[in-house]
């Protein structure tokens, strides 16, 4: 069982304790503030309320052997570089600490952060895409460089068979399933000799750069067609 420390309930912290806790992990949490580990501390095994600015109450309660430490102070940088250099001289290897800014990141992996997450840039990346392209129907974010995208096939794709189709050479995609725009489940390609057809709806897996590379292509088509449109309105003026 992954032995988890969360060191600061942020909402960061908060959502990682709800997560771990549901998968069965034994969880850790450390919080100065009393009403937060009263709320909490039945998700984990063992609460603490302590300020980590204590080093050696710090360094008493958190284990060395822990699978992993999370650490939440709500963008506090002062807090959040001495837990994670308390953790780092303890020999931690898994330090994940929560930030909104590319500056408090730097100086966080110097101080011995593992990971350096930033929830607005990651909710933001997952949304953009779904918003710029009207080609993509679905998309799930699995890491920081890899996710699985729901998208319509291009305009050059119709009528190729998946291995006529070259989008594995062209786009870096691994194409894992279909199904037609009217269909609710999607289905396993049956093999190279799959067609696409324009209705087609494909499951691809690949680097988040690959994919925004092929969703690129109906982005360009859109905005041409929308000069289009906004020429004739123009001209009509």
């Amino acid at each position: 069982m992954l032995q988890i420390a969360i060191i600061g309930l942020g909402a960061f912290g908060i959502r990682m304790l709800e997560e771990l806790s549901a998968v069965g992990s034994e969880i850790i949490i450390v919080d100065k503030d009393s009403e937060k580990i009263e709320k909490y501390k039945s998700k984990a095994k063992v609460s603490y309320i302590t300020d980590v600015i204590n080093k050696e109450a710090f360094v008493k309660i958190i284990p060395q052997n822990v699978d992993a430490a999370i650490l939440d102070f709500d963008n506090n940088l002062e807090p959040s570089i001495l837990a994670t250099h308390y953790l780092h001289q303890m020999g931690i290897k898994n330090i994940i600490v929560e930030t909104q800014s590319d500056t408090h990141g730097e100086l966080l992996t110097m101080a011995g952060a593992t990971q350096v997450i930033y929830p607005e840039l990651e909710a933001a990346k997952r949304i953009t895409p779904l918003l710029i392209s009207k080609q993509l129907c679905n998309y799930m974010q699995f890491s920081s460089d890899f996710s699985i995208a729901e998208v319509e096939i291009l305009d050059e794709l119709e009528g190729l068979s998946l291995k006529n189709s070259g989008i594995r050479q062209k786009y870096n995609l691994n194409v894992i399933a279909c199904r037609s725009c009217n269909e609710q489940e999607l289905l396993p390609i049956s093999g190279p000799d799959f067609i696409f057809t324009k209705d087609c709806h494909i499951l691809v897996a690949g680097s988040n750069e690959k994919i925004e590379a092929y969703l690129a292509k109906s982005i360009k088509k859109e905005q041409r067609g929308n000069k289009i449109l906004l020429d004739r309105f123009l001209k009509q003026k």
